[in-house]
């Protein structure tokens, strides 16, 4: 094949419940529309059964914070899935925000939103993403937040972190 052709169809990546280590209903991204080596891109569709939905207000526009997580995690299970197939998500902990900016209130039925994360940093276990949440041309809500993925998950006290998610699945 020449490699001057691109493909016909975008690379598919893997379903968002095999790189984020949430469950339903507390998985909120729909899925990977795009990754590379620094930053990933993803989609949620805000319907009235979306968690967080209340029929005057939509999904606050706060959400968008947890949004921009739950695409990095899927960013840090996608990086590790390429490295090794088959490899589980790995528990990480948003730690804080800064220049946290909302544009709306919030979310409404219908709307598509665009979340693209940007690694900025890491050390180790530590990370600092750059995040924004989109719908169309406009920007909704950005953030830069800090994250930290222990290495090994034994390390964290058990007291701290559920040995599951299986409190997440429960209606």
């Amino acid at each position: 094949m020449n490699a001057s052709v691109k493909p016909a169809f975008p690379p598919a990546f893997p379903p968002v419940e095999t790189l984020v280590p949430h469950a339903a209903p507390m998985l909120l991204i729909d899925r990977i529309l795009a990754a590379d080596a620094e930053s990933l891109t993803a989609e949620v569709r805000i319907t009235k059964n979306s968690l967080f939905f209340t029929p005057m207000h939509g999904v606050p526009a706060y959400v968008g914070i947890e949004y921009i997580a739950q695409s990095v995690a899927a960013y840090s299970g996608w990086r590790a899935q390429s490295a090794a197939p088959g490899t589980a998500p790995k528990i990480g902990y948003l730690l804080g925000t800064r220049k946290m900016t909302m544009a709306c209130d919030g979310f409404a039925d219908g709307d598509v939103l665009v979340i693209h994360v940007q690694n900025i940093f890491e050390d180790g276990e530590m990370g600092v993403f750059d995040g924004e949440v989109r719908k169309g041309d406009e920007t909704l809500v950005t953030a830069r937040i800090n994250v930290y993925q222990p290495n090994d998950a034994a390390s964290v006290s058990a007291s701290e972190t559920p040995t599951s998610n299986q409190e997440t699945t429960k209606p």
